[in-house]
């Protein structure tokens, strides 16, 4: 699933059908709350923190994981983001 069938998931009103229906119901709660809440899409190359958390969980079995940042190399890509480095995405 990409980021924007994502945010269309989570934008529509009607998701029974989804296959991640009770995932999708948390995320609506949260942003239903009375705070302001934007969604909007990002390239993988944008947000580097990210990507390397959803490239640990790709290889990951599934369930809770709990990464330390400064053990699993989480820091650097963190600074990376901070300090707003970004490279060309190749498409």
């Amino acid at each position: 699933m990409d980021s924007l069938t994502a945010i269309n998931i989570l934008s529509a009103s009607n998701h029974m059908e989804q296959r991640y229906c009770i995932l999708v119901q948390q995320f609506q709660e949260l942003l239903n709350k009375s705070w302001e809440v934007k969604i909007s899409h990002i390239y993988r190359e944008g947000n580097k923190a990210a990507d390397f958390l959803a490239n640990k969980g790709h290889t990951s079995s599934i369930g809770y994981h709990d990464f330390e940042v400064s053990d699993s190399g989480l820091a650097f890509w963190i600074l990376y983001d901070i300090l707003g480095i970004s490279q060309t995405r190749l498409i």
